[in-house]
């Protein structure tokens, strides 16, 4: 059973006098509301907003309202353990690709095709100052995303280059699958040939040698640059991080 969306898109654009957007410094409350929705779509009684709220209410402890302070990775992972989920960080992109889903910290000004104007983020230094949600892998492909702020398809979830994705990535909070179907690996292209390893060195003992463009798939395991695979003849080892591409890239 393949993964596909059993909720639509949450949003975090409240709407405001005259049509302008607002969007109440609630990424990571939508993200979280998007999930928690995929995994039971009756979480809480009330419609998105509600439930925003309850994420708000969770982290900040206090109602979600229009002059919100950005969500703090520690409020995030308050608002994680209140429904019942296990708060787990990492900064590494490779980590977050091989989850069922993924919380990402990114800069928004970075993502590309853009869905929104890098302006609303200001001039700041660079570096992680949006929420977006990582959806599992769907239509053969792992670029898929909740973005929040996300308007230019009538705020439908998008997709993202995955090259454009690990530019703007700090780090995410890794979240369980909801038993739906979002347990497919992602499969991966060797860009240059190199030595399928036993361990994750170049002093081991080589399996097999992989030429370039042949497809593996992820298997649990990602260390020091190294991610473990295996073979569509059912080899499985160890090939550098630097020597695979996304297949949805």
């Amino acid at each position: 059973m393949s993964w596909k969306p059993r909720y639509g898109h949450v949003s975090q654009l409240h709407p405001g006098p005259g049509g302008t957007l607002s969007g109440w410094n609630d990424c990571w409350e939508a993200s979280l509301a998007r999930y928690l929705r995929e995994r039971n779509p009756a979480v809480i009684a009330g419609d998105d907003w509600d439930l925003i709220d309850a994420v708000g209410r969770a982290a900040r402890g206090i109602p979600d309202l229009p002059g919100n302070g950005d969500t703090t990775l520690g409020e995030a992972a308050l608002s994680l353990t209140a429904f019942g989920i296990s708060p787990r960080w990492t900064t590494s992109y490779q980590e977050a690709l091989l989850s069922p889903w993924a919380i990402c910290l990114v800069d928004g000004r970075v993502l590309t095709p853009a869905q929104y104007p890098p302006t609303w983020f200001g001039g700041g230094a660079p570096g992680g100052n949006h929420f977006i949600l990582w959806l599992p892998r769907w239509q053969g492909t792992a670029d898929w995303f909740n973005d929040p702020l996300a308007y230019a398809n009538g705020q439908d979830d998008c997709r993202y280059d995955p090259n454009s994705v690990l530019a703007a990535f700090s780090g995410a909070y890794l979240l369980p699958s909801t038993g739906h179907g979002e347990t497919m690996p992602p499969a991966f292209r060797v860009t240059d040939r190199c030595a399928l390893k036993v361990l994750p060195n170049h002093l081991c003992l080589g399996l097999a040698v992989l030429p370039s463009g042949v497809s593996v798939t992820a298997l649990d395991g990602a260390q020091d640059g190294w991610q473990r695979v295996k073979t569509e003849e059912g080899l499985s080892g160890w090939v550098p991080r630097n020597r695979l591409i996304a297949e949805a890239a």
